[in-house]
């Protein structure tokens, strides 16, 4: 220390500032830095084990920061790779499956439209359906409150007929799907599901409801199956025969014919 006041007194003699100031500054700037150095010979000793510990402990987490930060890139790289191998094919698919779902609503007279809806968290990607049922109206997105029953069913069937090209399922099975519908729709989707269902590499589809409408479009590959089931039912074996009933029909319309000609 004293070799420190005496090369800042050798300063001040040389640069001449030693003699701007009085004995009694000096004396005063000597107590200042006396009362100083009693501060710091005073401090606790744990202080500065303390600095050494907590700056040990800030070089740790630093290090781990970095290494975490380092495996974070890391597996957004793996997590963009992957994503640009199966987006492509997931938007391929998607916009596949959206042609054949606006060709339905167009051949009824409506509009609809299925749309990828992304998202940050991959858990909550989601199909968007967007349909229009009237010419005054924007394509809205399906949902449970916006859409009547009827028109719910209706984007339902027609949405499951555009699957079908592209699934791989062995068959599939919709029940009552055309209640609450409108006869034009109806026999819209009816001969639609026809058309799509029984070409020779479609998978089995059944289909039960509890009605249908006249003069719908049957095609060979289908098979029409009554269940006459209820406390009506006639006790008398063979009454009540499907079959024979179709086939008198059929006779009692050639007769018919027959007599007319």
């Amino acid at each position: 220390m004293d070799q420190e006041f005496q090369q800042q007194f050798a300063k001040m003699e040389m640069d001449g500032s030693v003699h701007d100031r009085s004995v009694d500054d000096l004396r005063t700037e000597l107590d200042v830095q006396l009362a100083n150095l009693d501060m710091i010979s005073s401090t606790n000793p744990g202080v500065v084990e303390q600095y050494e510990r907590r700056k040990t402990e800030i070089e740790a987490l630093t290090k781990t920061l970095e290494d975490r930060e380092k495996n974070t890139r890391k597996v957004e790289r793996e997590i963009k790779n992957a994503r640009d191998r199966w987006q492509p094919a997931l938007e391929q698919l998607v916009a596949s499956i959206g042609k054949k779902f606006s060709a339905a609503f167009d051949r009824i007279g409506c509009a609809g439209e299925i749309r990828i809806s992304p998202h940050d968290d991959y858990d909550k990607w989601a199909i968007d359906i967007l349909v229009k049922f009237r010419d005054n109206e924007k394509l809205q997105l399906l949902t449970g409150q916006r859409q009547s029953g009827g028109e719910r069913s209706l984007t339902t069937i027609l949405y499951l007929m555009s699957l079908t090209e592209e699934a791989r399922t062995p068959f599939s099975l919709v029940d009552e799907i055309n209640q609450g519908m409108d006869q034009r729709a109806e026999r819209a989707v009816h001969n639609s599901l026809v058309e799509v269902t029984c070409k020779p590499d479609s998978a089995q589809y059944f289909l039960i409801t509890p009605k249908l409408l006249p003069d719908l479009d049957y095609h060979e590959r289908m098979k029409v199956l009554c269940v006459n089931n209820g406390e009506w039912l006639p006790e008398t074996p063979g009454l009540g025969n499907m079959n024979s009933m179709i086939e008198n029909f059929v006779q009692l319309n050639r007769d018919r014919s027959s007599r007319a000609g």
